[in-house]
């Protein structure tokens, strides 16, 4: 072990969960490199999925997928704003989901060598729990890396 600052993944969405993972990253790992990662899907993906929407988008897909991809760097330096304002030296990333979320994040978390995956919970109870095939679940079963899923804190739970 080195004195060496941690470098983290962190999966960013734009949703409260994951600006609340920032956060919590913030205060467990201060100075830490934070690569922020938002993955986005390709139009064609979507299409694909999805045969019925081929004829609205024509040839119009590499322009909708440049502005999806442009709509997740901005999601991704958002994130990096957040961490970077909680005293992380913060740096935005975007993956392209080829399979799954997952798997983007595990790659992403390989080429960039970091030593932690972060990512916040669904806060989800039983049977929609079991049935959500949640990113930190996923993560937890697939990475060789460590993983930290941080919940919401008690009180943003609905009762």
């Amino acid at each position: 072990m080195t004195d060496d600052a941690p470098s983290v993944l962190v999966c960013y969405d734009g949703s409260k969960r994951a600006a609340h993972a920032i956060a919590v990253t913030a205060k467990l790992f201060p100075g830490a490199h934070v690569h922020v990662l938002n993955v986005w899907e390709p139009i064609e993906r979507i299409v694909a999925r999805y045969s019925a929407l081929g004829p609205y988008f024509g040839d119009g897909v590499g322009d909708a997928d440049a502005g999806l991809e442009s709509d997740s760097a901005g999601v991704a330096a958002e994130g990096a704003k957040l961490a970077s304002d909680a005293g992380l030296d913060a740096t935005p990333h975007t993956a392209t989901l080829r399979t799954s979320v997952w798997e983007a994040v595990v790659e992403a978390a390989e080429a960039l060598d970091v030593d932690a995956i972060i990512t916040g919970t669904r806060s989800l109870h039983g049977m929609r729990e079991a049935l959500s095939n949640a990113l930190s679940h996923a993560l937890l079963q697939n990475s060789k890396r460590p993983v930290l899923a941080i919940p919401m804190p008690p009180a943003a739970h609905p009762h």
